[in-house]
């Protein structure tokens, strides 16, 4: 019988339950495949290191690093600066759209000032 530490459980659960709700939000719309795969990929393997926690260990030992917890310290800095960058994009693109709308508008409205 497979016996979870208590930080392996919540792990688990944690990665299941964020799993099934980035599956629903997919279904929904609101995600594209690329972020769809992305976070379930992140979070199943939240859970299989909850579950299998021997298999982050063994990338530790592989990776030269001391200790499991570095080996998530720094893969969780490595993902949260891809994600920030990918915000920093996406508002970058949006803002430039709500620039090029409003002149669009701009160019659409009769002056309401001057008439």
């Amino acid at each position: 019988m497979l016996m979870l530490e208590p930080y392996g459980f919540a792990a688990m659960l944690v990665g299941l339950a964020m799993a099934a709700y980035t599956i629903r939000e997919y279904r929904r719309g609101r995600l594209r495949l690329t972020a769809f795969i992305t976070w379930t990929i992140v979070w199943l393997g939240l859970a299989a290191t909850g579950i299998f926690p021997q298999m982050y260990v063994r990338a530790t030992l592989m990776l030269g690093m001391a200790t499991p917890i570095h080996f998530v310290t720094t893969f969780s800095i490595v993902v949260l600066f891809a994600i920030a960058y990918h915000l920093y994009r996406m508002i970058g693109e949006t803002n430039l759209k709500v620039a090029r709308l409003v002149q669009h508008l701009a160019l659409q409205q009769p002056d309401e000032e001057s008439g």
